[in-house]
């Protein structure tokens, strides 16, 4: 039984809209270029959708469509109120069993080749054909999902301006599959200066800006560690340059359970992480029907009171 009625009556909404807008707005392409990574790519554009319309590519986790990543997270319900284009890169069986994006495949974390490319590709499709501000592309992942977020970000950094990666895998953590379970329990030791020279030998001409970075890991989450939170942190300070002393922690709701910390420069946040304790491997969401509040409660989506789809696009300026 629904002990907060205003909060049963935001879940029966955000299933209701979320079951609307996956029959009229869902729509697939095929044709996006030459897709060496062999993924399926889907698309939700809003109606009214205004010109020079912001991106957001959306990356589900291993045993999730990109349909069920959307209803759960909430991206199709606020690219609807917001008016941004989210394009979902979704994987095929085929490719891999449990539905999984390959982040410790080589070619698949590759500059410019498998499933890293298809989602370059189906980037460079959505700014040809749908009007998309080159400079408002952003990146969300859960999971695997966020790993290869993280290996988007990392191979081509002109491309994305922000990036959330949620119980995610630093880049080049693994190369193979052995190697990939050894890094989601923590288990890959390299030392700092070399986690930051994976991202920076990887395009070691490039001397543009790097994208901005919010991160969201469970703290009891038992199939991702949360060490691994902690170096994609420490791979993006150093890529950014940041000092410790741009450092600000804090609690930031009332169960002290959620501590947020902060780099800073020039007193804007390029990195943000969230550590959350009593999660597991799930998003945090807060069905309802306030702005704050949103997703739906699924297989990996947890009721936290604190939604991080709305979190994520505040920090990528999606929402004022």
């Amino acid at each position: 039984m629904c002990l907060k009625i205003q909060k049963c009556f935001g879940i029966i909404l955000l299933f209701i809209s979320s079951q609307l807008i996956g029959q009229n707005h869902w729509v697939e392409i095929s044709n996006f270029g030459s897709n060496k990574g062999n993924l399926k790519m889907l698309s939700y554009k809003p109606k009214n959708a205004k010109s020079q319309i912001p991106l957001v590519v959306a990356l589900h986790g291993c045993g999730q469509t990109a349909e069920e990543f959307a209803i759960q997270s909430g991206w199709n319900t606020l690219a609807n109120s917001k008016e941004f284009i989210v394009i979902y890169p979704e994987q095929k069986v085929e490719n891999n069993m449990n539905n999984c994006f390959n982040w410790f495949s080589q070619v698949d974390f590759s500059k410019n080749d498998g499933e890293s490319h298809s989602i370059k590709e189906m980037i460079q499709y959505s700014v040809n054909n749908f009007d998309v501000d080159t400079t408002k592309i952003y990146i969300v992942g859960l999971s695997a999902g966020g790993a290869m977020a993280n290996i988007i970000m990392a191979n081509y950094p002109n491309l994305i301006n922000s990036g959330a990666i949620l119980s995610g895998i630093p880049f080049k953590a693994a190369n193979n599959l052995q190697s990939g379970f050894a890094a989601m329990q923590g288990n890959i030791e390299k030392t700092s200066e070399t986690w930051v020279s994976l991202i920076k030998e990887n395009n070691p001409k490039y001397k543009g800006t790097y994208p901005k970075i919010i991160i969201f890991q469970g703290k009891d989450d038992p199939f991702v560690n949360s060490k691994n939170a902690d170096i994609i942190e420490l791979q993006w300070k150093g890529i950014h340059k940041l000092k410790n002393d741009s450092k600000v922690v804090r609690k930031i709701n009332k169960n002290n359970d959620i501590t947020e910390i902060i780099y800073n420069q020039k007193n804007n946040p390029v990195i943000v992480k969230y550590e959350i304790n009593n999660l597991g491997h799930a998003m945090a969401i807060d069905p309802g029907v306030e702005e704050y509040q949103g997703g739906s409660i699924g297989k990996f989506a947890v009721d936290k009171n604190f939604h991080s789809t709305y979190w994520t696009a505040k920090f990528f300026e999606l929402i004022e």
